[in-house]
């Protein structure tokens, strides 16, 4: 995205009735190959809007640190092995004074490891992150649905390890994964969202258009060159927000409130199909 239009992206979520965005949040791709990535951050405060982004850690330099620090809420690092923690430069952000979370893809093939996170087996490499955040696998892009969850006895140890977590740092997860905590953990559901796509934040894409999410492959998605951005959120996304309703014939105490599945993707909502 070209810096002019990232300056019309901001200046379309600032509204002169309903205000302004509080927080954008920055992907790709990786946003530190976008060579005018400092200038984006620089016009992001501008706007009075606090920036956050997620990397893979490997164009993390002191001197961006240096460049960032005050600026960004906070730097999100993926990984789906925590034995690449070593490698993904998160010391040099937290020794920079980054508020930094790990952002852990979380699937089929690692959710043994997961549990092995709970367990407390890696608090020694979590030392000073902010948060932990566990992000539902997707077949979406290189992702194929052999790496999906599956209800089995292993996803239901790490469910039941949600409620006791012994990880030093703070755990959270992706919308995607809310239903299974809703239906089958101790949180509390009343301050939480089965999922806030179109409802409480919005994507944009490279070419200005507009989705509830940035899963969505174009459903759902008007330019914001032919549309104004109120105009999209509160009117042309109406139809999406009444079409997803809550579908799932299970029965728990979130039934009145969860939206039921992800709508782009059903099948990773473990406790939608079983």
């Amino acid at each position: 995205m070209s810096l002019d239009d990232y300056k019309f992206v901001l200046s379309s979520l600032n509204h002169q009735k309903y205000g302004n965005v509080f927080q954008v949040a920055l992907g790709g791709g990786e946003p530190l190959e976008h060579p005018e990535i400092l200038e984006i951050l620089n016009i992001t405060r501008q706007f009075n809007i606090v920036p956050n982004f997620t990397t893979n850690g490997k164009n993390i330099t002191q001197s961006i640190i240096d460049n960032i620090y005050g600026k960004v809420g906070a730097v999100a690092v993926s990984l789906n092995n925590m034995n690449d923690i070593s490698n993904s430069k998160i010391k040099l952000l937290i020794n920079g004074g980054i508020r930094t979370n790990i952002h852990y893809v979380i699937d089929r093939n690692n959710i043994k490891q997961a549990i092995q996170i709970l367990k407390g087996d890696f608090n020694e490499n979590l030392k000073r992150i902010n948060a932990l955040i566990f992000l539902t696998y997707k077949p979406s892009g290189r992702g194929n649905l052999e790496n999906i969850l599956v209800t089995n006895s292993v996803l239901n140890d790490f469910i039941e390890l949600i409620d006791n977590s012994k990880a030093s740092c703070n755990i959270g997860f992706d919308a995607c994964f809310v239903p299974m905590l809703m239906r089958f953990t101790k949180t509390n559901i009343d301050f939480i969202d089965s999922c806030e796509v179109g409802f409480f934040s919005v994507y944009i894409d490279e070419n200005l258009r507009v989705s509830p999410c940035s899963f969505s492959n174009n459903t759902n998605s008007y330019s914001l060159n032919e549309f104004d951005f109120y105009d999209i959120w509160l009117n042309k996304f109406d139809s999406f927000r009444t079409k997803v309703t809550n579908a799932c014939i299970q029965e728990c105490n979130a039934k009145n409130i969860c939206k039921g599945c992800c709508h782009y993707f059903p099948e990773i909502t473990t406790c939608f199909k079983n």
